[in-house]
């Protein structure tokens, strides 16, 4: 037996121990379904949350497990990187029928399409920790990353756990990648799907993370301010990887750090073994040589570059927490401006293709930056000079003094 009731009511909502401070977890604790006896509860469509559920891993089917060494799986299909769940992979307390459309446009339909039930315990691994599945797309794209973080960090926020204690169950079976160390990073450790090996589970709560394109971080969204727990979000990864936020916390114009973001090739998954890249500057070191030249002596500006294909998760933030004006050409790097200091600039570098593209736009908004698009034309003469004065118009702004003193400088 079973009663399935609908919640809508924010102070019953707070008694159950959720945190309902802003938006989206407003709407969270406005919109939930109650299903057997609460052992299943949905969230806002998006989401879902489960008591003493039994996961049987014979029930999924794939033609990988997971994190294997990028050069052993290149040029594999990306359906090869996700299961095929099957009918009796979800066992519950209780006999229930979902309805079809509890999650639209998600993995989580297919999952919970078919249900079963389960009377007794028996043989069982039972994990005791709460655990949040989630299921990855683009899991070695720093944007998307990022994302699928800040909405896995939110889901502790909203039922009042610590994310250090926090296990991850990645349902996908993707290849190593550069950034699983932000999981285990800023959760409590992660595990894949594919190497659970005993055959049936209990997971006393786990919690099923929404698409990634649902997370609110995202361009979908539209988001101009940020929303719940933001600042905490971006203030939780600095303090893991060690950096000091308060270090710098006001602009000096007597001493403006200018970063310079550039692009290279390197191999990120195995549907690009070539590891070739687009929006890389045609004129590269060209340009770099130009804006050297013109900073050299200014002893007020410090002016670096670099590449963060390679460089550890930590020398990147250290980096851009420190930056004053964040420079490069449209791409998921840009993406670290959720992390540079309030009140600085990102200068975003786009040719006529990528103008209309509002990514991070939108995310220097939601961290109170101050954004510039410049438009270049890739390989031209004239790139040099456009991405100078782009710099210039910016640090002015930041810096009217600069106009004053070194205006001439820059003609």
């Amino acid at each position: 037996m079973h009663s399935d009731s609908l919640c809508n009511d924010v102070s019953a909502a707070n008694e159950t121990g959720f945190d309902c401070l802003g938006e989206p977890l407003m709407t969270w604790c406005q919109d939930q379904i109650h299903l057997c006896n609460s052992s299943l509860t949905i969230f806002n469509r998006l989401f879902a949350k489960t008591h003493s559920i039994i996961l049987q891993t014979k029930f999924t089917k794939g033609k990988r497990k997971g994190g294997e060494d990028l050069n052993q799986v290149l040029n594999q299909n990306e359906d090869d990187e996700y299961f095929q769940f099957e009918k009796e992979f979800i066992r519950l307390s209780c006999n229930t029928s979902l309805p079809k459309d509890l999650f639209p446009n998600s993995h989580l339909s297919n999952i919970f399409s078919f249900v079963t039930s389960y009377q007794t315990l028996e043989n069982l691994t039972v994990i005791n920790e709460t655990t949040i599945a989630v299921n990855r797309y683009d899991y070695v794209n720093f944007y998307h990353t990022t994302t699928d973080l800040y909405t896995v960090y939110l889901l502790c926020r909203f039922f009042r756990h610590n994310p250090a204690s926090v296990r991850i169950l990645f349902l996908d079976s993707h290849p190593k990648g550069n950034l699983d160390l932000l999981w285990s990073q800023l959760f409590h450790s992660y595990n894949r799907l594919g190497y659970l090996h005993t055959s049936s589970i209990l997971y006393k709560e786990l919690i099923w993370s929404p698409p990634q394109a649902k997370s609110e971080l995202d361009i979908k969204q539209s988001r101009k301010i940020a929303p719940s727990y933001f600042s905490d979000f971006h203030q939780y990864i600095l303090e893991k990887f060690n950096i000091d936020s308060e270090k710098n916390r006001f602009l000096n114009c007597r001493n403006v750090n200018i970063f310079f973001l550039l692009r290279h090739n390197y191999i990120a998954h195995p549907r690009n073994p070539t590891g070739d890249i687009q929006r890389k500057l045609i004129n590269e070191n060209e340009i770099l040589h130009q804006l050297k030249m013109k900073f050299e002596n200014i002893s007020s500006i410090h002016f670096t570059f670099n590449y963060f294909e390679r460089l550890p998760m930590k020398r990147q933030l250290s980096i851009i927490t420190q930056a004053d004006i964040f420079l490069g050409m449209h791409g998921a790097g840009l993406t670290h401006v959720l992390f540079m200091k309030s009140n600085r600039t990102l200068i975003e570098l786009a040719t006529a293709a990528w103008q209309k593209e509002t990514h991070f736009e939108q995310m220097a908004s939601i961290n109170n930056i101050n954004y510039h698009r410049c438009i270049i034309l890739d390989g031209d003469s004239t790139t040099a000079q456009n991405i100078l004065n782009c710099l210039m118009k910016n640090l002015f702004q930041m810096c009217p003094s600069f106009k004053r003193s070194f205006g001439s400088n820059f003609s």
